[in-house]
């Protein structure tokens, strides 16, 4: 009996003590729940950063490749030949806007725009030939393969036609010359045309000046 009256008095202790301090105590409690909170965060704290520390690292990665950059020649008929600095990964259009596009001449039949471009490479943008330029290609005499740019005559290489154009050669005189190199071999020098049947020095003195070999 004893027991349970020290019991009840003191738990009506207790109850009073509570209604007396009830708003320090809800005070506490908040205290109490913040620094569970904050203990909760510092525990795991570390795991839920390390996702955003590798995310910040791979991304620097990638601006750092991104950045890497290489050096071009650009010529020809572009706005402004240069040497042009490109991020690597570039393809042959963006030296192309780099140097200031095209002029209006260029041709792009062999160029491959979408081509990628590596460091130190050389890229030249052909232009079309003038309307001048081709007439003068077009109407330019063709050199006959018997001859050189200065219309001597290759006695080597020369056909018939061609040796018959040499002062003093007729046909027969160029059949000769034919037959020779077909079994003798090729002229060393214009001195072995002499060799030639018919061919004397008087011949040769008015040919010398108008041959090759």
């Amino acid at each position: 009996m004893k027991r349970l009256t020290e019991f009840l008095l003191g738990h009506e202790q207790l109850r009073k003590f509570i209604d007396d301090n009830r708003g320090q105590l809800k005070k506490l409690a908040v205290v109490a729940v913040l620094v569970v909170a904050a203990l909760g965060v510092y525990a795991f704290g570390g795991n839920s950063k390390t996702p955003e520390i590798a995310e910040e690292s791979k991304a620097a990665e990638v601006e750092e490749v991104s950045t890497t950059t290489i050096f071009v020649d650009i010529g020809g008929a572009v706005a402004k030949p240069m040497l042009a600095e490109l991020p690597e990964g570039s393809r042959v259009e963006d030296a192309i806007q780099a140097a200031g596009g095209l002029t209006e001449d260029a041709d792009l039949t062999s160029i491959n725009r979408a081509e990628f471009l590596e460091d130190g490479q050389k890229v030249y943008i052909p232009a079309f030939a003038s309307e001048d330029e081709a007439v003068s290609q077009k109407s330019a005499p063709a050199v006959s393969s018997g001859t050189d740019a200065n219309g001597k005559v290759n006695i080597n290489s020369a056909d018939s036609e061609t040796l018959q154009t040499l002062n003093g050669v007729g046909p027969a005189t160029a059949q000769k010359i034919i037959d020779y190199r077909e079994t003798e071999g090729r002229f060393m020098s214009i001195e072995d045309l002499k060799n030639v049947s018919g061919i004397g020095d008087k011949t040769f003195e008015k040919l010398k000046d108008y041959i090759i070999v």
